[in-house]
């Protein structure tokens, strides 16, 4: 293999076959920046990164329940048909994985770019613009000729589909995250150039989201807290304090307190915004 090496992983993998038989095996995954092989004492097979199509973390296929807890499926263009590689590891081998591979397969894609298409829910007229798209620490990054527009993963609360950015027809991603500093909500469009690549950073974001709302399960809330959400939600955090908690001054910065540790509103001066799991936990969990 001439392409430098930049992830060797001792793993268990799952090589779909025609008549859908086989066990898993014991070997290594090796990735390069072109390809991945995985290889163990009787077999060994490489896929070329240009055709795989789909990234699936966590969600065991059927044909290897009985053998898998945890996997990562990996979906490729074959000859005739779209095959998968099912793999197992530790867990810190499989998040490695899985960054280093959405990062060889997303980065340096072309993409077109509308930011931002509302600001919380109001219409701006932001021009359709062509970047480049990298995925590195946990946030999206377009780079245009102009600018670079980051989005973290983790205030993602949204993501929808569109066919249409500016005047073109193509699948759009509508992605719907929340401005760390201020509280508002930013909705922005995203249209990678291959439809390839708008399935991969769909699946990208859709890890982020579902890693957010494992997060959020475990989040316990007191009545007062939920009411406190629940009127942020509602009013945009233009509401008297005081009367919605029906206390004095020392309980509602109590309170206030306790939701700000648990990372569900953010202060801008004088203004009170839902943080992106602030806005999931009211829309998901206490169902505003």
């Amino acid at each position: 293999m001439s392409e430098d090496i930049v992830a060797d992983i001792t793993c268990r993998f799952f090589l779909s076959k025609k008549r859908g038989d086989g066990k898993p095996v014991k070997g290594r995954i090796i990735l390069t920046e072109r390809r991945m092989v995985l290889a163990s004492a009787a077999e060994k097979k490489t896929i070329p990164l240009s055709r795989v199509v789909d990234v699936n973390v966590g969600s065991v296929p059927y044909q290897v329940k009985s053998f898998f807890d945890d996997t990562v499926t990996v979906a490729y263009k074959g000859s005739e048909r779209t095959q998968t590689a099912i793999i197992e590891s530790e867990d810190e081998n499989v998040e490695k994985l899985t960054s280093i591979l959405f990062r060889l397969l997303l980065n340096d894609r072309k993409v077109a770019i509308q930011h931002p298409t509302r600001i919380d829910g109001r219409r701006r007229d932001a021009p359709v613009v062509l970047g480049e798209l990298s995925v590195v620490s946990q946030q999206i990054v377009v780079q245009t000729q102009n600018r670079s527009v980051c989005i973290d993963v983790a205030n993602i609360t949204q993501l929808d589909q569109a066919n249409r950015i500016g005047d073109d027809d193509r699948t759009t991603l509508v992605v719907t995250h929340i401005n760390d500093e201020t509280g508002q909500a930013i909705t922005s469009l995203i249209a990678p150039a291959r439809s390839q690549h708008v399935n991969l950073l769909a699946r990208y974001i859709h890890l982020g989201l579902d890693e957010l709302r494992e997060e959020i399960e475990n989040i316990q809330l007191s009545k007062p807290e939920k009411r406190l959400l629940v009127n942020l939600h509602s009013t945009g955090g233009e509401l008297d304090f005081r009367n919605v908690l029906d206390g004095d001054p020392a309980y509602v910065t109590n309170v206030l307190h306790s939701v700000r540790r648990k990372n569900l509103i953010v202060e801008t001066g004088n203004d009170i915004s839902l943080t992106a799991r602030g806005r999931i936990v009211v829309s998901e969990q206490i169902g505003a």
